[in-house]
């Protein structure tokens, strides 16, 4: 009788009781967020919401299918912008600056995790299924209404701010739920939903080369606008929020910036996720205008990216399961690193390419599942689309600046043939991040063999 009645306690009568704790806490230390985390990891799936969904259950994992799904119709996309970007300006706007072209996906990239907070916000008060598919819906339209696109302000509309904006929805509801339901094995469950992103890039850009060669620009865009309405719409309705909608007393709460673990982690994000784009969408052009190779290799590039990706995100979800995802997180970053300084940048030819190009898929591609995993280890899942909000929101201003610098540098200092600075450039912000990181991880303990 006893364990049932503690099984009963409902999210309200669960709240007060961790106010009650946080107000009879005296340590300088304690803060709501802390105190929430600890009384989550001590609840039972049903004390969140009323649902048949079990923590940890087989349907959980379908949740995490889904996810994996609309990872491939929004991150899986924006990692097959390289093939859109080389076609801009090789072929359809071969007169226009490259940092002029790069807007498209710039902004792409940038609303696509700058309207995180937004998606963190709005997950509070809406069903996550509902608003997915909305999203669906306006990511399928955007691709169509490119189509129709001539100039580079219609493609930055289209197929940049409304594509970007409405993808960021089932992006981070799609990554984020099921991180609410599996716990013993989180790392491979984020694995699972990043591959999306890796398979989806893989045949994106595959179907985007083959229809351009084939049908042209205009009809790519309307295929893949069909297929976001098509599959996006139908799966949505599994990304089943473990907490039900209900309006929080404060909408924007900021409390968490002033943790010094949180800005840890955004500073680290900020600079190793600001480059994360950049092999994408360079490495396709360096092939074609340096290297002076068929433009299918340009592609083929992307590819190679893609596919080591989704290698490297299981590797990289079973070593986080089992050496801490902070920890993890750290060697990635600093491999990604040495992929731009240690492999891409001193040896000029294809082979070194498609090398750096297999190391970067494997470590860059992981970085971002990776540090969502951080962020639940630290913080619980009970908030934690709002926080990786927040995140997202850094990402999406490094990003921006990031890939404008670079295309700068492209245009101003290589003369779009010399690629040192931008190589340079995207390598040393990683080392930065490195760094930052692993102070980080220092902070939280000094031992380095425990699992964090």
């Amino acid at each position: 009788m006893k364990a049932e009645s503690t099984k009963s306690i409902d999210w309200n009568t669960s709240t007060k009781s961790i106010n009650t704790q946080h107000n009879q806490c005296s340590t300088t230390d304690c803060n709501s967020i802390k105190c929430l985390q600890k009384s989550i990891d001590e609840k039972t799936p049903d004390e969140f919401a009323d649902s048949w969904v079990k923590e940890d259950g087989w349907f959980a994992w379908v949740i995490a299918l889904a996810g994996c799904v609309l990872g491939m119709l929004t991150l899986g996309v924006t990692r097959a912008h390289g093939v859109y970007q080389e076609y801009y300006v090789l072929s359809e706007f071969p007169d226009v600056p490259t940092a002029t072209v790069a807007w498209i996906g710039s902004v792409q990239n940038m609303l696509l995790n700058l309207c995180g907070v937004a998606v963190g916000i709005l997950s509070q008060i809406y069903d996550a299924r509902v608003m997915c598919v909305i999203a669906s819906f306006t990511m399928g339209m955007s691709f169509i209404l490119a189509s129709f696109s001539t100039q580079i302000w219609q493609l930055v509309l289209t197929q940049g701010v409304l594509y970007g904006a409405s993808a960021s929805f089932p992006y981070i509801l799609g990554v984020t739920v099921p991180l609410q339901w599996i716990k013993r094995h989180r790392g491979l469950a984020l694995a699972i939903v990043y591959m999306g992103s890796g398979v989806g890039g893989m045949w994106v850009s595959l179907l985007t080369t083959k229809c351009i060669d084939a049908l042209g620009r205009q009809w790519s865009n309307r295929i893949l606008g069909f297929i976001m309405l098509a599959v996006g719409m139908g799966v949505s309705p599994l990304i089943i929020s473990r907490r039900p909608a209900k309006r929080p007393t404060k909408l924007l709460d900021l409390s968490v910036l002033r943790d010094w673990k949180f800005l840890f982690i955004a500073a680290g994000s900020f600079f190793a996720m600001g480059p994360n784009t950049v092999p994408y969408m360079l490495m396709p052009t360096y092939i074609t205008n340096v290297l002076k190779s068929d433009s299918d290799l340009g592609s083929l590039i992307v590819t190679i990216i893609n596919v080591s990706g989704i290698f490297g995100r299981f590797v990289a979800g079973i070593l986080s399961d089992k050496l801490g995802p902070t920890n993890m997180l750290i060697v990635w970053v600093a491999l990604a690193g040495y992929s731009q300084l240690g492999i891409w940048l001193p040896f000029s030819n294809v082979r070194a390419v498609i090398a750096s190009a297999a190391l970067f898929g494997v470590t860059g591609a992981s970085i971002v599942g990776m540090i969502l995993n951080s962020l639940a280890h630290v913080y619980g899942v009970s908030r934690i689309t709002y926080i990786s909000g927040l995140i997202y929101m850094t990402y999406s201003i490094s990003s921006l600046a990031v890939v404008q610098t670079t295309s700068l540098m492209l245009d101003t200092v290589g003369h779009e043939t010399n690629y040192t600075w931008p190589i340079v450039y995207t390598g040393l912000l990683l080392v930065v991040a490195t760094v930052i990181l692993l102070a980080f991880r220092l902070k939280m303990n000094p031992r380095l063999w425990v699992k964090m």
